[in-house]
């Protein structure tokens, strides 16, 4: 299989699990063990576009470093 067709397979288990937090936690971690950084934001991107990515336990607080919007000026040190 290749690393698309993986993703496309998680993008598959991933939708049919959503109506559980838990599975789709569980699903998730094993989507980002097996899938590369690129695919994996990928499938986070499509996970946020289908209204999945709060929904999971694990990253419920964890925004992807692409999504993530610094601002210079609160890294003020005392």
């Amino acid at each position: 299989m290749t690393k698309n067709s993986f993703l496309d397979y998680y993008k598959t288990i991933l939708e049919k699990v959503s109506f559980d937090r838990r599975l789709l936690t569980k699903e998730y971690n094993k989507a980002k063990h097996v899938l590369g950084t690129s695919e994996i934001r990928e499938l986070d991107s499509w996970l946020m576009g289908k209204g999945l990515f709060h929904q999971l336990d694990s990253v419920r607080h964890y925004q992807p470093k692409f999504w993530r919007i610094s601002d210079s000026s609160s890294t003020d040190r005392i």
